[in-house]
């Protein structure tokens, strides 16, 4: 009987044993699979934030090109009109200065004729 007992003691012994290395081993399952998705939530996580700064980075060089083209075209139109209006004020300059020869040509021309009618009429 004795024996029957400590072949019993021993058989639970073993059973509880074996309960607590099962239950030490799927405690450390369910604790190397949480840190698993631990990682794999961090790592999608700077993903998300990496693909968000890039795309932020990329909108901001966007928007400087844009102004940068947007200043460069303003510089052209303000170049283009000041050209305008250089060469319009030559023109001009040039037109008066063209009118005010013909002016004076035709004046010496009247005083010539007036000189020579004088002179007919003498």
């Amino acid at each position: 009987i004795r024996d029957r007992k400590k072949d019993a003691d021993k058989k639970k012994k073993d059973t509880d044993k074996k309960k607590d290395a099962d239950k030490k081993k799927d405690a450390d399952k369910k604790k190397k699979d949480t840190d698993k998705k631990k990682d794999a939530d961090k790592k999608k996580k700077d993903t998300d934030k990496k693909k968000k700064d890039d795309d932020k980075k990329k909108k901001d060089a966007d928007k400087k090109k844009k102004d940068t083209d947007k200043k460069k075209d303003a510089d052209k139109k303000k170049d283009a009109d000041k050209k305008k209006k250089d060469t319009d004020k030559k023109k001009d300059a040039d037109k008066k200065k063209d009118a005010d020869k013909k002016k004076k040509d035709t004046d010496k021309k009247k005083k010539d004729d007036d000189k020579k009618k004088k002179d007919a009429d003498k």
